[in-house]
Parts: C-alpha cells; sequence; structure tokens
C-alpha cells in the first residue's frame, strides 16, 4: 500500500520558540491542547469527537480544544457550548495549508475518529501523518487502514476502546502514561510517510514497473 504521505519540508521539527510563540498567540499558557483537523461529518464521527472533548475537559479542567476546520464552524462552536465549553476553552478556526504545522505544533494530542466499513479498512488519512510529523501522539478509532498496527507497534498514541465516557477517559489516561513522544512520532512519521522516500519512490517503483510491460 502507498499511503497518503507529508512533506516533510512543509512540516519541519518544531522549535521550542516557535511551539510557545504559536501557544502565545493562542492564549492557551499552560493548557493542554487537543487538536483535531479536517472536516466533521460524512465518515468523520462529529459526535464522538466532542464526546471525546469534553471528557478530556472532566479528566483535565485546563484542556482547551483546538479546531482547524473549512466548514460549519459555529456549528462545531455551538456543539462545543452545549457541551458545558466556554468561548475561552476552544479555539475553531479556518487557516491556510501552509500555517497547519504552526498550529499543530501548539498541541498535545491529536484527534482522529472515522467510520468503520468496508471501504475504510485501506484508508491512510492524511492528517495522521501530519500529526506525527508535528510530534502529536494521537488517539484514534480501530478498525481504519493500518492505523492500529501503526500506533500499537509505534508507540505513538493510543486506540479508543469503545465510544463511551469510560472508553474515552481511559485512552486519555493511556495517552497520559505514554509520556513525552514527541520524537518518536517524528521519527515514524519519517519512516512511515515521507513524501519523498516512501511515498515518492513506492509510486515511481510502480510506474517504473507498468512502463516496462
Amino acid at each position: 500500500m502507498i499511503p497518503c504521505c507529508v512533506d516533510l519540508e512543509m512540516f519541519p521539527v518544531t522549535s521550542v520558540e516557535d511551539r510557545n510563540n504559536a501557544r502565545q498567540e493562542l492564549g492557551v499558557g499552560d493548557r493542554k491542547v487537543i487538536v483535531y483537523v479536517g472536516s466533521f461529518g460524512g465518515w468523520y464521527l462529529t459526535e464522538e469527537m466532542l464526546d471525546l472533548f469534553a471528557a478530556s475537559s472532566e479528566y483535565d479542567p485546563k484542556t482547551f480544544v483546538l479546531i482547524l476546520t473549512q466548514r460549519d464552524k459555529e456549528k462545531v462552536e455551538e456543539k462545543l457550548r452545549q457541551r458545558g465549553f466556554t468561548n475561552g476553552d476552544f479555539d475553531v478556526r479556518s487557516v491556510e495549508p501552509s500555517t497547519i504545522q504552526k498550529y499543530l505544533s501548539a498541541a498535545d494530542i491529536a484527534l482522529s475518529f472515522i467510520k468503520t466499513c468496508y471501504s475504510k479498512q485501506s484508508s491512510s488519512p492524511t492528517k495522521i501523518a501530519e500529526y506525527l510529523a508535528c510530534g502529536l501522539p494521537i488517539i484514534a478509532n480501530c478498525g481504519v487502514g493500518d492505523l492500529d498496527e501503526l500506533i500499537a507497534n509505534n508507540g505513538v498514541g493510543v486506540l479508543v476502546k469503545d465510544f463511551s465516557k469510560d472508553g474515552y477517559l481511559q485512552a486519555l489516561h493511556e495517552i497520559e502514561v505514554l509520556g513525552d513522544v514527541r520524537e518518536k512520532c517524528r521519527e515514524t512519521a519519517i519512516t512511515h510517510f515521507d513524501l519523498n522516500k516512501v511515498g515518492g519512490e513506492r509510486y515511481r517503483s510502480l510506474y517504473q514497473r507498468i512502463g516496462s510491460r
């Protein structure tokens, strides 16, 4: 399989200064920032992700939610408020692709919940490669592409056992136990999702095989 990869030049290692600057812009101080990048609805489990955010706020009242999305911004904000978040507890914004790395660098944990079905057995979410390139451990659900194996074998996140409050709290505890895995996440991105050395090389090899027939 050729996975969706990340351009590591656009997602470089973040310096402490740049991370601090991004967090200062968001006004998060020393709060734990959980980030989600992408659309809601469709294949993405909107309600379940919002419920995890709420569970995280209960687990750690200093939780701050950062959502980078291109549409339905007001709807997402309202759903967060319905779950008890105040305007100072979250930031939902649309950003240019070139600035995603900056905002991801401000986060501590990344989230990805996707519906499991036959087609998603071969899915490779681009956001996973971007999260890992920015050194972010991932909370994900089981049954999407090879994420189960990737996360378990590399120790770069946790899998939610079930979509329930207890399941979310367990995942949050497990990812806390992992400790600082930023370097491990970055190494996993380089090994599995480098646009040039993984994606580019595999496509080049495939085209060469086709051309030689």
